[in-house]
């Protein structure tokens, strides 16, 4: 399965954010839209950076006036992974486990395009799991079509 299967079977929007957004402004949007990640784009629509919920959590943790008065931008990371549609998921998997993070921006032509998350891959590999065990059980039963 490619990283496009996924995001086409999502069929959601792309929610993002904007370095200037305010903290709480991007919580809220967090909260209204039941994800846990923004990625953070330019004018031009290039992704930049990204901000989880725990980023948040933890700037109210460390530096509580902060996530009053500062901006996502200060609070955002980097140093990002990224996927290409015609990924592997598996090997987007592996990055996820490996790396430990929740979530992989999906770059096309240099387009932030989806975002894979974790659940994202184990609905698409319990999907599969599923498909492939009633597969397999009509052929056994002998319903299989010839």
């Amino acid at each position: 399965m490619l990283v496009s299967d996924v995001l086409t079977a999502k069929a959601r929007s792309l929610v993002t954010a904007t370095t200037d957004m305010p903290v709480p402004q991007a919580m809220s949007l967090l909260l209204d839209n039941r994800i846990s990640c923004l990625p953070i784009i330019d004018t031009q629509g290039r992704l930049i950076g990204i901000v989880s919920d725990k980023d948040i959590f933890r700037l109210v943790h460390e530096q509580p006036r902060e996530f009053v008065h500062g901006s996502i931008g200060d609070i955002m990371t980097i140093r990002l992974f990224t996927a290409q549609p015609a990924d592997d998921l598996l090997s987007i998997a592996g990055l996820m486990t490996n790396r430990r993070i929740r979530h992989v921006p999906v770059i096309d032509h240099g387009k932030l395009v989806g975002l894979i998350s974790i659940g994202d891959v184990v609905k698409a590999q319990l999907d599969a799991v599923v498909g492939e065990n009633e597969h397999l059980r009509k052929y056994i039963s002998g319903d299989y079509p010839a």
